[in-house]
């Protein structure tokens, strides 16, 4: 976005929140949280980026040819989606190992994750929002 559309864009706290509350666990320390919220959203997140590489990258229907995805999926301008569409290798192994380092309950992390999932919804809102 250029500088001078950016200087006239309003900020959102509803798409802040988000990054904020990531942050927020980061400094804070809360590495086990921050390990469960990833175990629970990057699988939902990694299916829908999946669905979406499918239909922008097909060369039928709504997908490629109207979007000019020439390549497919492996054109250049789908790489980001394309990332997050490949799962994590041994992502549940790795946060349990942080559970089990961090030695926390249940009961500890519900309300983070929970948090995170919410001010993530918040965030695609305020982006469809602003558009």
């Amino acid at each position: 976005v250029p500088c001078a559309v950016r200087q006239h864009q309003q900020h959102s706290a509803s798409a802040q929140a988000y990054p904020s509350y990531w942050a927020r666990l980061a400094m804070s320390n809360k590495r086990a949280a921050a390990a469960a919220a990833c175990a629970v959203n990057f699988p939902a997140w990694g299916a829908m980026c999946g669905r979406l590489l499918e239909s922008l990258g097909s060369s039928g229907g709504d997908g490629g040819k109207e979007y000019n995805y020439a390549n497919g999926v492996d054109d250049e301008g789908l790489a980001f989606i394309k990332f997050f569409a490949t799962p994590i290798e041994e992502l549940d192994m790795m946060a349990a190992a942080v559970l089990d380092e961090e030695d926390v309950s249940y009961e500890d992390l519900v309300e983070p994750v929970r948090l995170l999932q919410q001010y993530e919804i918040m965030f695609w809102d305020a982006i469809f929002e602003q558009k």
